[in-house]
């Protein structure tokens, strides 16, 4: 069974946020199943989404379940004003705010909750990822808080510092992680955190040759290798990698998107067999999700 850790609903080719926000129910429905039966066309029944400000993911939960999908959402994601992550969700200054965002979340009943951290990569720029948004203290409190309440974290994050404090607060699972070092890579594993290092968003631009990247290719080809040395590194000393394909971004589309994170995968030198059970396995941890239970509704399907 596979499983995709990392997608991005609300980013797609059918709808942009003023189409969405312009639609009634029954449209945004019918583009939402669109969407999910991509997944089931390619066999991926479990979906974890990165959220997003439209409330799109809110809605696919709802209709994963006519679908027979298993949906997790976080509703919208966490950023520091100021700082990257418009798109995906809500900004926040402070303690006072994070309440008063975390209580909506609680209302409407997230699966996870996603902070952002970090930027993207600077694909001008190497090993450029943006300032770490929260100090450690601001985000232990709201991975504290979370976990009151029996939710998971969900944390991107690039680049050594930002990956170091999410490590130091006791996120779950980390998205991403670029430009990270050993010592990264071996206190994920120590500590039991789950790793999601979405190849795909370069990979698949290097493998298009696209011209829209030619003067950043040197750039990108130097970081998706340094991606690729890490995760060797991880599953040697046996952390935990899941996959997630982090569908959605440019040249990564829905339901194919797993296909081609599997194929980075196995370009890494990895057998199909044991990238399938990482995607399950871990997968299923990153969802929270009971892998017995799991068995028994695949022989169900």
């Amino acid at each position: 069974m596979l499983i995709d850790t990392h997608i991005h609903i609300a980013l797609n080719g059918l709808f942009n946020r003023q189409s969405w926000e312009d639609a009634n129910r029954e449209e945004k429905v019918i583009w939402i199943r669109k969407i999910l039966r991509k997944y089931k066309s390619q066999g991926i029944y479990i979906l974890r989404d990165g959220g997003d400000g439209i409330f799109a993911s809110k809605l696919a939960r709802e209709i994963a379940k006519e679908e027979n999908i298993i949906y997790k959402s976080p509703i919208y994601a966490i950023y520091k004003k100021g700082h990257y992550g418009t798109f995906l969700g809500k900004s926040i200054v402070d303690r006072g705010d994070f309440k008063r965002e975390f209580k909506i979340l609680l209302e409407h009943r997230l699966d996870h909750l996603k902070i952002i951290l970090t930027g993207m990569v600077n694909f001008q720029k190497y090993g450029e990822v943006g300032e770490t948004a929260f100090t450690l203290e601001e985000l232990k409190y709201m991975v504290d808080t979370a976990k009151e309440h029996d939710i998971p974290v969900m944390v991107h994050a690039n680049g050594r510092d930002g990956v170091g404090k999410a490590i130091a607060a006791g996120v779950d699972t980390i998205e991403h992680g670029y430009l990270i070092s050993k010592a990264e890579v071996h206190k994920m594993a120590e500590k039991g955190i789950i790793w999601i290092p979405t190849l795909a968003p370069l990979g698949n631009i290097l493998d298009s040759n696209d011209n829209r990247f030619q003067k950043e290719r040197e750039v990108i080809q130097r970081v998706y290798e340094g991606q690729i040395k890490n995760i060797r590194n991880a599953i040697a000393i046996g952390g935990s990698v899941a996959l997630g394909s982090d569908a959605g971004a440019y040249k990564v589309q829905h339901g194919s998107g797993l296909l081609d994170e599997i194929h980075h995968f196995e370009k890494i030198g990895f057998d199909r067999k044991e990238i399938e059970k990482m995607c399950f396995e871990n997968g299923a941890k990153a969802l929270n999700l009971d892998l017995h239970i799991l068995k028994s509704w695949n022989k169900e399907e």
